[in-house]
């Protein structure tokens, strides 16, 4: 098609009018498909682009507040680079045709009487076109400057006509959704009656995930409800179970947060450069889970004007998935027919399911208690429950606190490593007896042992000279000068020497110290407690302050070391007294279970221990007899049970609970 340049052309040249009735002509026929309005917006321009050789257009569209959007656009390669400067001087020139409701062809540089300047090089053309009496948008072309007047009329005559096709295209595009609407009144209803049927949050949220899925024709629906952590899936249609661990489901879960963190629905594959990066983001993880063509999450909101919901309002988010086909009209108004029903139902089922003992009313509720032969069985239950409550409040039992811990001698030491070097030699085994400063072990240290050499053959080479120079002064002759100069020489010769070997002598006798101190010796008889030592430390290097070895005096007496929790010692505390009374214990050992043991409390700590497996706790000691136990072993398991007087039952039952109660209300 060529493209019209002037009015000599529309005047003279008849295959010109012949290629505007063919644009005409496509663009009716494209007006009477039922594509998406921004598809077939942007198809026609790009044709009357073309067919008028223009340098680009823009297609504005009014929304609901009055205000204009575009909607479809093809941007001049000089304006492409400021299109936001652009898009807002455009703004006044379009709403004043908008307000005057006829076209305007605005030369470079001139002012509309309406408002606003072309500050453009091109020449701009700017038609309205209607939708009954109300003006519903403006089609704007960039023309090359310079057109005649009558390239002008002409120019805006064929806008007008193209507008009228749009306003065409509309029209029957309201026709379209009117029978739509029309045919799925009925279903909605029937739809609204399902969904208000129930008050159980989750049966509320599985029959809007399978009514939506009847009625929008979708591969799968979702229901989500708003929680203070998030929001949380509650059903999916045909599925009866759902695993809350599993990847999509937290994905799905994370995209609705973002969505409702947004205030708006999320269109996919619509919109896409409107999304904000974290829901883009969310919607990409969740795509590569599910794999799906068509998405739709649409937050529920009680509210059912749509400027007035945020994020705070949202009752739920209702997510609609296709696997196949498009995003058509017909599923955009049918997901907000349901959205208000869908709301609604869902927040009443969740205030409902606020209601502390809901079960138990609605166990009531179904159930007539209270006729005339159920009250004899209510009056029994009554009492008996009170008579509970009074054996629980007056009868007395003992109170025990259960504590665990091990079994060991009361004489037990480990032996540490007195410095850093390598076990050269181990001359003790396992339940070998040793006696005190008995030698354990021996370490070697090769940087001393060096040493000591150094200085050993350094003092036998001082002493070597000192006897060779004090035998040589001892012969010299002091009868001349020289003599005695050379016996002055040798005497201080001989004094050197002499505190070279004093040096020497201390400094062996501080690497001999060095190396007793190497030998590992037990600091009380007993036994070795160590399993298999041999393989343990033999030849291995060890850290100064390492535990090599432990010894214990298993023939003396024992103890057993108790752990108590820390939420349970206030209770022994308080047994003892300030006078800190001797308690009995009742333990087991876990090398001998059919049989009860016996001992006293003796020793309670005074400060709270923390450890990964037994938590917060406090350490205790109990004196027991040693011929009560007739193969003890050390470090062997116990649990013990600590007398601390008497209670009611209830609270020996119950002081757990009791003491959570009290938490919870205090705090």
């Amino acid at each position: 098609m060529s493209p019209i340049r002037d009015s000599n052309q529309l005047e003279t040249i008849d295959g010109v009018w012949q290629e505007i009735d063919g644009l005409l002509n496509d663009l009716a026929k494209l007006a009477k498909s039922e594509c998406l309005a921004s598809e077939f917006h942007a198809e026609c321009l790009r044709r009357v682009v073309a067919g008028l050789g223009a340098k680009g257009g823009v297609i504005w569209m009014r929304i609901a507040n009055g205000s204009m959007r575009i909607d479809a656009r093809i941007v001049p390669r000089a304006l492409n680079s400021t299109q936001n400067d652009w898009t807002a001087r455009h703004a006044p020139l379009v709403a004043g045709v908008l307000a005057r409701g006829s076209g305007h062809v605005l030369p470079p540089g001139c002012t509309a009487t309406t408002g606003g300047e072309n500050t453009t090089e091109f020449c701009l053309v700017l038609s309205p076109w209607t939708i009954g009496d109300e003006v519903a948008g403006v089609l704007e072309i960039f023309q090359s400057p310079g057109i005649s007047p009558s390239a002008q009329r002409g120019y805006l005559e064929l806008l007008q006509a193209v507008g009228e096709l749009i306003a065409d295209f509309h029209r029957q595009r309201q026709l379209r959704n009117y029978r739509l609407w029309s045919t799925d009144l009925k279903r909605l209803q029937g739809f609204s009656e399902q969904v208000h049927r129930s008050l159980d949050l989750k049966e509320t949220a599985f029959t809007i995930a399978n009514e939506v899925r009847h009625l929008t024709a979708c591969d799968r629906v979702s229901v989500l409800v708003r929680q203070a952590t998030g929001c949380r899936l509650l059903a999916v249609s045909g599925v009866s179970t759902i695993h809350r661990r599993a990847n999509a489901v937290r994905q799905l879960e994370r995209l609705a947060d973002c969505v409702c963190t947004s205030e708006q629905p999320l269109w996919y594959p619509d919109g896409g450069n409107d999304r904000l990066p974290e829901v883009e983001q969310s919607l990409q993880a969740h795509l590569d889970e599910s794999h799906a063509k068509v998405i739709v999450v649409a937050p529920l909101c009680p509210n059912s004007d749509e400027a007035q919901r945020t994020a705070s309002e949202s009752v739920g988010v209702l997510v609609v998935e296709r696997f196949q086909g498009a995003l058509d009209e017909p599923l955009r108004w049918q997901v907000k027919a349901v959205q208000g029903h869908c709301s609604l139902a869902l927040q009443r089922a969740r205030e409902l399911d606020r209601i502390p003992l809901l079960g138990l009313l609605r166990s009531l509720a179904r159930h007539d208690w209270f006729t005339p032969g159920r009250r004899r069985g209510i009056l029994l239950a009554v009492v008996a429950l009170l008579t509970v409550f009074v054996a629980l409040a007056v009868i007395p039992a003992d109170f025990r606190v259960e504590a665990r811990g091990e079994l060991q001698p009361v004489d037990v030491r480990d032996v540490f490593a007195p410095a850093d070097g390598v076990v050269g030699e181990l001359r003790v085994g396992h339940r070998q007896q040793v006696a005190a400063d008995e030698v354990l072990a021996v370490l070697r240290r090769a940087e001393l042992d060096l040493q000591f050499k150094q200085v050993l053959g350094e003092l036998q080479t001082a002493r070597k000279r000192f006897i060779a120079v004090e035998t040589e002064r001892m012969q010299n002759l002091r009868d001349t000068a020289e003599q005695r100069q050379r016996y002055g020489r040798l005497t201080a010769e001989q004094e050197e020497l002499r505190q070279q070997i004093s040096g020497l002598e201390a400094q062996q006798a501080i690497l001999q110290q060095q190396q007793e101190e190497l030998q590992v010796r037990s600091p009380m008889a007993g036994e070795v407690l160590t399993w298999n030592p041999q393989p343990l430390l033999e030849a291995r290097p060890v850290a100064r302050g390492q535990i090599l070895l432990t010894i214990g005096d298993l023939a003396g007496p024992w103890q057993l070391e108790l752990r108590i929790p820390d939420r349970r010692v206030s209770h022994v505390l308080a047994a003892r007294g300030p006078s800190g009374d001797a308690l009995p214990v009742t333990f087991l050992l876990a090398s001998d279970p059919a049989r009860k043991h016996y001992g006293t409390l003796d020793r309670v700590g005074l400060r709270t221990e923390i450890s990964e497996r037994d938590g917060a706790f406090v350490l205790a000691t109990v004196a027991l007899e040693r011929d009560q136990i007739p193969h003890p072993i050390p470090g062997a398991n116990v649990v013990a049970k600590i007398d601390c007087g008497r209670r009611t039952l209830g609270y020996v039952w119950f002081h757990d609970l009791l003491n959570a109660v009290r938490r919870w209300l205090l705090f």
